[in-house]
């Protein structure tokens, strides 16, 4: 955070500029992982701050604290996904990039104190277009039953808190309930990139979109024919995810389907 207006701003700012020299994926390992450790410190330091905060009457003081939460997550989850790819677990590392991404949206909205984190937004986006290969997003139509809000546990339609907001130190959700998919469908720009195809079939296995690597499947099950006639492929798709709803301005529900058919 730019501004130093407490002790505590002073020490978490502090803390950041130190751990912020391991955001590179040639830096040692050992070191980026006593990083994460100050990092998970600092949050429990944080969320004691946060709730003193909320205690004295002080809510913008409590929003502070919950961007500064953001940002430790948004930095353990970039120097974890460089961890990631060195060490082999390139689906994780996407995961983690996703993960560094929302952190930084929500510190964004979390406090207008943290506005020039959209400098780190497109770091991210630049090291995405780089790093990781381009993804096939997957988009599902639900039908929700009920859409309740984080903050007071109203429909949310009926509450007065809007999604995305902060309010004490927690930014607002809806938690989705009474859940049924319609439909299926792939899109360029999905609520959900963590949503995506994860292997197709290509007539010689089971091809990984993100490695490449093939596994072998059995002969003739790589392909399906749909009732019109049309040939299709087999693939693994992520259709929805769920995560902590207070840190985010997105609720979903999740459902992975391995070997389902989509036709193409």
């Amino acid at each position: 955070m730019s501004e130093a207006c407490s002790p505590e701003i002073d020490a978490f700012n502090a803390v950041v500029t130190g751990v912020e020299k391991y955001l590179f994926i040639v830096r040692d390992a050992d070191l980026q992982r006593e990083a994460i450790d100050q990092l998970n410190e600092l949050t429990g330091r944080l969320v004691a701050w946060k709730a003193q905060a909320i205690k004295r009457g002080d809510e913008d003081m409590a929003n502070k604290f919950l961007g500064c939460e953001c940002v430790t997550r948004y930095l353990r989850d970039e120097i974890t996904m460089w961890l990631d790819l060195k060490e082999g677990r390139e689906e994780k590392a996407w995961e983690s990039l996703i993960a560094a991404q929302r952190s930084i949206g929500d510190a964004i909205r979390a406090h207008r104190g943290f506005a020039h984190l959209e400098q780190n937004a497109k770091r991210m986006a630049a090291i995405e277009s780089v790093i990781f290969p381009p993804q096939v997003f997957l988009s599902a139509g639900l039908i929700v039953g009920r859409q309740e809000c984080t903050i007071c546990g109203q429909e949310y339609e009926d509450c007065p808190h809007v999604k995305g907001r902060p309010y004490w130190g927690r930014l607002c959700a809806v938690r989705l309930s009474d859940i049924r998919a319609d439909h299926v469908a792939i899109v360029k720009e999905p609520a959900n990139r963590l949503c995506r195809v994860v292997h197709f079939s290509d007539g010689t296995g089971k091809r990984n979109r993100m490695t490449w690597k093939v596994d072998p499947i059995p002969i003739g099950s790589g392909h399906i024919v749909s009732d019109d006639g049309r040939e299709g492929l087999l693939v693994d798709g992520i259709l929805a995810t769920t995560h902590d709803t207070d840190l985010s301005d997105h609720a979903e529900y999740v459902e992975q389907l391995p070997g389902r058919p989509f036709t193409a």
